[in-house]
């Protein structure tokens, strides 16, 4: 077993997979925590993972994947049970001994907020403050690569939907979300700090409509939504209840323009720009041509 003081969660999922491909492409031995071993077996091939069995609802499995680790990320995917897992894990990091925990929260976490996903997320970072352990929280706003659930209506409708009006939002590529996750697992300097991630640029959905019609070279357009209509759409597309009002009070939050700040950590942390939406569209091709 090669000796790693690292733990990664939510590896195989749309960020833990490029953070993944950033710790292999520096070389850092990490383990891995998958549910399955068709999970594990993603990984199989990288020389620098180590991959170990545990499921966030058993405590014990947990203990046993921490064990001799000093630094673990922690993010999980969205769920309704995820403030319980999330929690879960942060009791047995306590336990196990992790020194610390660097953990995926979201722009304007917050326990007084509206917004169910904010509260959630501000409460787990409160329970991470009171372990005693080190923390770094990553905060970042709206993803980029979350435009992919309307690759088809972009496709065949030519259009996507949203219910936020003219509000800018400062989404960011979770490519870069990933790249200061890696540095901040791998480099001293960066406990107990916030990290608000933004991209470089806050565009309303209106103009992210512009930037994908000149790339395509097609008209698409953005369609904006009230709150009922937005509600019955994600609804018709097989959302659970529980993550459409989530979305809906999301989408309620990004309206009021609190999600329009610009922060520079992209390139305060990985000393790279961040990446541009156009890039995005460009880089993600396949699924909206």
């Amino acid at each position: 077993m090669k000796h790693t003081n690292l733990l990664i969660t939510g590896a195989t999922g749309s960020v833990g997979t490029q953070l993944v491909k950033k710790l292999v492409n520096m070389n850092v031995s990490f383990r891995a925590l998958v549910r399955s071993n068709d999970q594990g077996d993603l990984m199989a091939g990288l020389p620098q993972a180590e991959i170990a069995l545990g499921d966030l609802s058993d405590s014990d499995s947990l203990v046993q994947a921490l064990q001799g680790i000093e630094k673990a990320f922690l993010l999980t995917n969205s769920s309704e049970y995820a403030e319980e897992l999330q929690l879960n894990f942060i009791n047995a990091a306590q336990k196990a001994g992790v020194k610390h925990i660097v953990k995926l929260s979201q722009l304007a976490a917050d326990q007084a907020s509206p917004v169910r996903f904010l509260r959630y997320h501000a409460a787990v970072e409160e329970r991470i403050r009171e372990s005693g352990m080190d923390y770094t929280f990553l905060r970042p706003n709206l993803f980029m690569q979350g435009l992919i659930t309307f690759g088809h209506s972009v496709r065949y409708e030519r259009q996507f939907y949203g219910s936020l009006g003219n509000a800018a939002v400062s989404a960011v590529d979770i490519r870069d979300i990933a790249g200061v996750a890696a540095k901040v697992l791998t480099e001293n300097g960066h406990e107990n700090k916030i990290y608000n991630i933004t991209g470089n640029k806050s565009l309303t959905h209106f103009q992210m409509a512009e930037v994908l019609s000149r790339v395509l070279e097609a008209e698409i357009t953005y369609v904006d939504l009230n709150s009922e209509q937005m509600r019955e759409a994600l609804t018709v597309a097989g959302f659970p209840e529980w993550q459409v009002e989530g979305l809906i009070e999301d989408y309620a939050h990004y309206a009021k323009g609190e999600a329009a700040e610009i922060f520079n950590t992209v390139h305060e942390i990985t000393g790279k720009p961040a990446i541009q939406f156009e890039q995005f569209v460009h880089d993600h091709l396949e699924f909206f041509k």
